[in-house]
């Protein structure tokens, strides 16, 4: 698996390890540094991930265990733990669990359930949840209805 944006770019190996490269500017290689790497490096303290999402200024992983991990810039509350502070090592994204797929354009995670959920930033409404409220923790976003 995959995932690359403007400015870097994350792989997950068979073995469940996350490795990232690229510009790291906001910290969004994971590796608890601010450095541009251009060679891919392994986050530690992330193991049995099953896939990633990466956006020009933070990114996402999903584990097995159906958690949300995230990292980066959080200006917007788009890391999901109730701040806007930045992180440069993988964090749990709060009150979520049983993910069973994720997205970075903005923070979107869809449940096993089938069930979506969505954080961070939201000036245009593009959260879907009737509001242009930012959320730093992930609300349910309710489908149908005008």
């Amino acid at each position: 698996m995959i995932s690359a944006s403007g400015s870097h770019s994350l792989a997950v190996k068979q073995d469940g390890t996350v490795w990232s490269w690229g510009y790291n500017n906001s910290g969004q290689l994971g590796d608890g540094t601010i450095t541009q790497r251009t060679r891919p490096v392994q986050l530690t303290g992330l193991s049995n991930v099953l896939g990633v999402a990466a956006r020009d200024t933070h990114s996402l992983a999903i584990k097995q265990d159906g958690t949300v991990w995230a990292w980066g810039s959080n200006g917007y509350g788009q890391l999901g733990d109730g701040t806007t502070t930045s992180q440069t090592s993988p964090i749990q994204v709060t009150g979520l669990s049983n993910v069973a797929a994720i997205a970075a354009a903005y923070s979107v995670a869809v449940k096993q359930d089938g069930t979506v959920w969505a954080w961070g930033y939201n000036y245009y409404g593009q959260l879907g949840d009737g509001t242009t409220t930012q959320r730093t923790r992930p609300v349910q976003i309710t489908m149908g209805g005008r």
